[in-house]
């Protein structure tokens, strides 16, 4: 839904695997213009190269399905410096987890495809970018302070969902839309809600193998 209100896009498009257990998703797109597109289950790269080949698209804005509170204000950001810089990749920097988003360009994904033939950790897309950035233009945005918070607002764990189910009940009893705003002003009054999730870490910052693993798998050879 909140993909949906995003400016200055020629398509929303939900891109899931082809494996049955995601066909549901079809049901849940929540905009008849939205483009269902099913893939390679574990290449997330080819994936998306699929759709954008067929749509004829040149620059992606990349949502990850773990982050509903994304938000058009800190899009359109990313979206301009990415335009004024000529840039590859673009993010912002210092976003609460699961409000930032990253603009790539077509042209650098089939880049990455061209050293990755099966892009093995994709789903860690941001890796190839920023593991490599002499091969590619990266522009981290430095946000306005009014995006820049420490919450999490990703889902893993339980507790993650228990926030997100306060939040919605926020949203729903205030009849209020839903912007970051109004999001940062519900959980700066709230603490207590904050707590929920806030001792959580992900994985790809603190588990080390992991790291190891993807510094290694996600480098392109000189």
């Amino acid at each position: 839904r909140n993909a949906c209100k995003f400016e200055n896009v020629n398509h929303v498009i939900l891109a899931t695997s082809d494996l049955e257990s995601d066909a549901e998703l079809e049901h849940h797109t929540y905009k008849p213009s939205v483009v269902f597109h099913k893939g390679d289950p574990d290449d997330v790269i080819q994936r998306y190269l699929d759709i954008v080949r067929k749509l004829k698209v040149d620059v992606v804005i990349r949502v990850t399905a773990d982050m509903p509170f994304i938000d058009n204000e800190i899009g359109q950001i990313l979206l301009q410096e990415h335009f004024k810089n000529g840039s590859d990749f673009t993010s912002g920097s210092k976003a609460a987890v699961g409000t930032n988003v990253e603009i790539l360009t077509a042209s650098a994904l089939e880049e990455v495809k061209r050293y990755f033939p099966s892009a093995a950790y994709s789903e860690y897309m941001t890796w190839y970018f920023m593991n490599n950035e002499e091969h590619f233009k990266i522009n981290k945005v430095k946000l306005p302070e009014k995006y820049v918070r420490n919450y999490r607002l990703t889902l893993d764990y339980q507790e993650d969902l228990d926030l997100f189910l306060e939040i919605e009940k926020h949203f729903t009893n205030e009849k209020k839309e839903y912007s970051i705003i109004e999001l940062y002003k519900f959980l700066d009054d709230n603490p207590e809600f904050v707590a929920l999730n806030s001792h959580l870490t992900l994985k790809y910052k603190t588990d080390q193998s992991l790291i190891d693993t993807l510094n290694k798998c996600t480098k392109i050879k000189a």
